[in-house]
């Protein structure tokens, strides 16, 4: 496999090959970031390894959403991509003693973090519908953000005794947003009851008792088509696997969660977990004997937004509805 490091930004691309044989650096600089740039890179790779394109690999980093296209075409042209963490690219960079910046150094970082791995997770395009639940999902968050931000001000303003028309405009804002968000709920169920796979995982997770159709839409873009192997490895990119650090005899801090993952989602499986506890037999007893077993509630209710996560990923599997003695994959 031969991989090239590939700096995304906006509107340019940075590319570095580095010769295995001769130790030499292969650069390409600000290629535009559309169509006719993808084709570009295509061709300088396959100049410079005259290779087919399976055995390309391109390395980039999560640029926000500027590398999300130019990975779906690569993808499709048959070249192997890599998607890296920001965050372990960048340390990656400081275990190589990087002490400068810029395009070029970080697509040779990229290049060099590629070859070094050895056991890379290569990009899959997300189905259309995925593509689009994934999207709408986003603008309801922005939407609700959207909503708090101006109900504070609403509330400020009122406080000031702030003329009518504030007021008024003020309400004018939110009545629409609140519209806004309506519309956008709708079109994310109405996805859902079009596609006959999403809704039928939909149901499985709705089988459980905690888990609601709003927090099964969350989950959605996570289960479907088999993107993690198992619901450990999902419960880690959630951020909800605990993480020890011991050493000797000097250090030994208790597990707390690792705080990594999409915290929004994390956010809102607390209330599906603590309404499990109240409703869902099992999970009930689960908590229970947390309890008993010395744990706060706050930890015992992590473990439970945990195990439905196990659950989720579960039923899905399995391709069977809950049941109370259901024990779940992991």
């Amino acid at each position: 496999m031969y991989f090239i490091g590939c700096d995304v930004a906006k509107l340019t691309l940075d590319l570095a090959w580095r010769n295995p044989t001769t130790g030499r650096w292969s650069m390409a600089e600000k290629i535009p970031n559309d169509k006719a740039g993808w084709r570009v890179l295509i061709r300088w790779a396959q100049d410079r390894l005259a290779v087919d394109l399976a055995a390309i690999s391109v390395v980039m980093e999560a640029t926000a959403v500027y590398h999300l296209r130019l990975a779906t075409y690569l993808s499709q042209q048959g070249v192997k991509v890599l998607v890296a963490n920001p965050g372990r690219a960048a340390e990656y960079g400081r275990s190589q003693n990087r002490r400068n910046k810029s395009d070029r150094l970080d697509a040779r970082s990229l290049q060099r973090y590629g070859t070094g791995l050895e056991r890379p997770h290569w990009f899959q395009p997300d189905p259309p519908q995925i593509q689009e639940l994934k999207a709408l999902l986003s603008l309801l968050d922005q939407l609700d953000k959207d909503q708090r931000r101006w109900q504070n001000r609403l509330e400020k303003a009122t406080w000031q005794e702030a003329a009518n028309p504030v007021l008024k405009a003020i309400q004018r804002q939110l009545h629409n947003l609140q519209r806004e968000q309506k519309r956008t709920q709708q079109a994310i169920d109405d996805l859902i009851q079009r596609d006959a796979e999403l809704r039928h995982t939909q149901r499985l997770m709705c089988s459980i008792k905690g888990v609601s159709s709003k927090t099964s839409q969350r989950l959605l873009p996570l289960v479907h088509g088999g993107r993690f192997d198992s619901a450990r490895q999902l419960a880690a990119f959630l951020g909800l696997t605990p993480s020890h650090a011991s050493s000797g005899t000097s250090l030994h801090k208790p597990g707390h969660l690792s705080g990594r993952g999409d915290a929004v989602l994390r956010a809102k499986l607390y209330m599906p977990a603590l309404s499990a506890t109240q409703h869902n037999p099992q999970l009930r007893a689960f908590y229970q004997l947390l309890l008993a077993r010395g744990k706060t509630p706050k930890q015992a209710i992590t473990a439970v937004m945990r195990k439905l996560v196990h659950l989720c990923y579960g039923v899905v599997k399995n391709q069977t509805p809950y049941q109370d003695n259901y024990v779940a994959l992991s």
